[in-house]
């Protein structure tokens, strides 16, 4: 007997409408979101929180907690696409499903951690030591090994399709 997909069902659902959700709330920051993902530095994270302004980085202090949301469950969108649908199975020969499996909750959890930096490195008492300095580098690199496993994901997804 074949596993449930009604769970999967869910979490898609729920993925979908937070990220529309977020999209909308988020649309005002210019430079986006994506902007502050990729940088690395104290000067570069600067930049973009000035060009948002006050208002700007408490907006985006605010979609933090939902954002945790969305990466719950888009990980495990990912985690359940994977193992309880056939959609992957023309992989099965070249791919692990339980690597591929593993793909969304790894860039959920690297998303987790840029969060938390984030929330962090955009508090009222945040401020550049040499002891932080190191933090926008992390929160740098963990959005993009982020990135790097959803774009992983998305490009196994359109190889599958293309096979079916």
């Amino acid at each position: 007997m074949a596993a449930s997909t009604a769970p999967l069902k869910v979490v898609a659902v729920a993925c979908v409408l937070l990220l529309l959700g977020l999209g909308v709330y988020l649309a005002p920051l210019q430079p986006g979101v994506v902007a502050l993902q990729f940088t690395f530095t104290p000067d570069a994270f600067a930049r973009v929180l000035e060009s948002w302004g006050p208002e700007g980085v408490q907006r985006f202090r605010h979609h933090l907690p939902i954002d945790g949301l969305l990466l719950l469950s888009y990980g495990a969108a990912g985690y359940l696409a994977a193992l309880r649908t056939r959609f992957f199975s023309p992989l099965k020969t070249w791919l692990s499903m339980r690597g591929l499996a593993l793909l969304l909750p790894g860039a959920a959890a690297f998303d987790a951690a840029e969060n938390l930096m984030h929330w962090v490195l955009t508090g009222a008492d945040a401020g550049v030591t040499p002891a932080s300095a190191g933090w926008y580098l992390a929160a740098g690199l963990c959005a993009s090994l982020k990135w790097a496993g959803i774009a992983t994901f998305a490009f196994a997804a359109v190889i599958a399709w293309m096979r079916r």
